[in-house]
């Protein structure tokens, strides 16, 4: 996965397989989300490879799933846990969907669910006033 590449569609599925190691996130998503079976999401994630073409569709899924798992990191301070977590949990924003029903769905419920992402309970902080 060091290597660079100067086809954009290549580089986006190195993005996708890296932040999925990263998080631990399960193959069964890049599964559902391209139709692929369980060896090509493993290479996805370890190799940040594709065997079959992306094609158009593909690429927009693609795309949108990573731009997806880039917001979950954001909202949730990149908390692989959490991230995995929000993955499963449904949200009242989907219909109480959880966003990986989604992943296999149509380019607009992807699109709902990019949007749906600011939803996610992110943690938040407890300021404590300390005296002197």
């Amino acid at each position: 996965m060091t290597e660079t590449h100067s086809d954009p569609a290549a580089t986006l599925v190195d993005l996708a397989g890296r932040i999925m190691l990263t998080h631990g996130l399960d193959c069964r998503h890049a599964m559902r989300l391209l139709a692929i079976d369980r060896s090509e999401a493993e290479d996805l994630i370890q190799l940040g490879r594709l065997w079959s073409p992306l094609g158009i569709v593909r690429h927009e899924r693609l795309r949108l799933f990573v731009n997806i798992l880039m917001r979950l990191e954001w909202r949730l301070e990149h908390d692989s846990r959490a991230i995995r977590d929000a993955l499963d949990r449904p949200l009242d924003a989907l219909g109480g969907s959880t966003p990986a029903d989604l992943l296999g769905e149509r380019l607009e419920d992807l699109r709902k669910l990019r949007s749906a992402i600011a939803t996610v309970d992110a943690p938040t902080v407890k300021w404590w006033r300390v005296g002197h």
